[in-house]
């Protein structure tokens, strides 16, 4: 990381951050499902909210977001909603530390995730030992199982 960054819980507050990546995920990596996406736009934002007790944000110093790691639990299992990181601040290792806080909160248990098969987060996922757990549509599927002291 190149600059100092931290760890905070999500607050209410932190909505309009939340939506303002995730719409601009969706007009970057999938434009044909941004119609959708705007038509269920009720349907996230009580995502988003449900999540926030399952969200932590990555602040620089100055307490400005950089980005977010977003889950639902689900007993001894995890899913990754969403990792956002500004394009500003991408390939400085915030994806890497969001990833690593989701997968501390959520250890032990098992963790999964889909991601677009245009993204290159996939690559984080790969890297941290996400294995490939098959297809859904254009989304690629990956799992990990954490132990009580996951070093990943």
């Amino acid at each position: 990381m190149t600059a100092p960054a931290r760890l905070r819980p999500a607050e209410t507050g932190d909505l309009p951050f939340i939506f303002r990546q995730e719409r601009g995920y969706m007009e970057t990596i999938e434009p044909a499902a941004l119609p959708g996406w705007l038509a269920a736009l009720d349907r996230n934002l009580e995502l988003w909210i449900s999540c926030l007790p399952h969200t932590v944000f990555c602040v620089d110093a100055a307490g400005q977001p950089l980005g977010f790691a977003m889950w639902l639990p689900d007993g001894d299992a995890a899913t990754l909603v969403s990792i956002q990181v500004l394009a500003s601040h991408r390939r400085q290792g915030l994806g890497r530390l969001l990833l690593k806080a989701f997968e501390e909160r959520v250890s032990p248990g098992a963790v999964k995730l889909g991601v677009h098969k245009s993204n290159p987060a996939r690559m984080l996922y790969e890297a941290a030992g996400y294995d490939a757990a098959g297809r859904d549509g254009d989304y690629l599927l990956f799992g990990k199982t954490l132990g009580a002291a996951s070093a990943s």
